[in-house]
């Protein structure tokens, strides 16, 4: 019985699929098949060098400066918006920068200038103080190696007023200072001032009122300082002298 139905079997399935058909069908099957060929990707042109930073820079400036001008001078929801769109981009890049700042300072401390200079209201007490006792120690540091010299003419106001300085700023630091008086007039305020004999021509001082450090080993001057000046900034001025004027920022 398993015979016939496989003869059956076979008799049927000769007479849907001829033998051509069978052939040609199951071909596939016992031939090795050829693969297509992959298309290969075009070979990319030259591209285009990146725009330089100044000059896309100045191509946006430009761009946004016209678009002002024709929306000033051509008003219109259209010549409006295209400026403000390009104004809202500078806003955003500069807020883009400015948190990148705030990051980067994090990241690098010693970049932060508040470290040694701090801007907030609260610490100005402090910094001032520290400023005072930098500014005390360069007067004390100078007051062991100079003497300080004040030329000055005593009919002048200017140089009058800045006498009271001087005795003031003496009487603070307890410097050394020589009064000298160029025109022969003797200030009241410092009574132990002598008169010039022609130190201020061999010194080459030759603007006054002027206060100098004098070295008594060598003979040698520098100049603190020309004209009127405040008691403040002549402990300043001290300080900018002693560090030969080296950047505190």
């Amino acid at each position: 019985m398993g015979n016939i139905f496989t003869v059956l079997l076979s008799v049927m399935l000769f007479s849907i699929f001829p033998a051509s058909a069978k052939d040609a069908g199951w071909q596939w099957y016992n031939e090795t098949r050829i693969p297509q060929e992959v298309e290969q990707p075009p070979v990319p042109g030259p591209q285009p060098a990146p725009q330089d930073i100044m000059e896309k820079l100045a191509t946006l400036q430009q761009a946004t400066k016209r678009a002002m001008y024709e929306a000033i001078l051509y008003p219109g929801v259209e010549n409006f918006t295209r400026y403000f769109r390009l104004q809202n981009y500078w806003t955003q890049q500069a807020g883009l920068f400015s948190m990148s700042a705030k990051k980067a300072m994090l990241e690098h401390p010693e970049l932060d200038y508040n470290l040694q200079h701090s801007h907030y209201n609260g610490t100005v007490r402090n910094q001032l103080a520290a400023d005072f006792a930098d500014q005390r120690r360069a007067i004390e540091t100078l007051a062991q190696h100079y003497g300080v010299m004040f030329f000055y003419r005593g009919q002048d106001p200017t140089d009058t007023q800045l006498a009271q300085v001087v005795k003031n700023f003496r009487d603070t630091y307890g410097l050394s200072v020589i009064p000298v008086s160029v025109d022969g007039i003797i200030n009241p305020l410092l009574p132990d001032s002598r008169t010039d004999a022609g130190q201020a021509a061999r010194l080459g001082i030759r603007y006054f009122p002027a206060l100098m450090l004098a070295d008594p080993k060598s003979g040698s001057v520098r100049p603190v300082s020309y004209g009127f000046i405040s008691q403040d900034d002549l402990a300043k001025q001290f300080l900018n002298v002693s560090t030969d004027f080296a950047p505190n920022f």
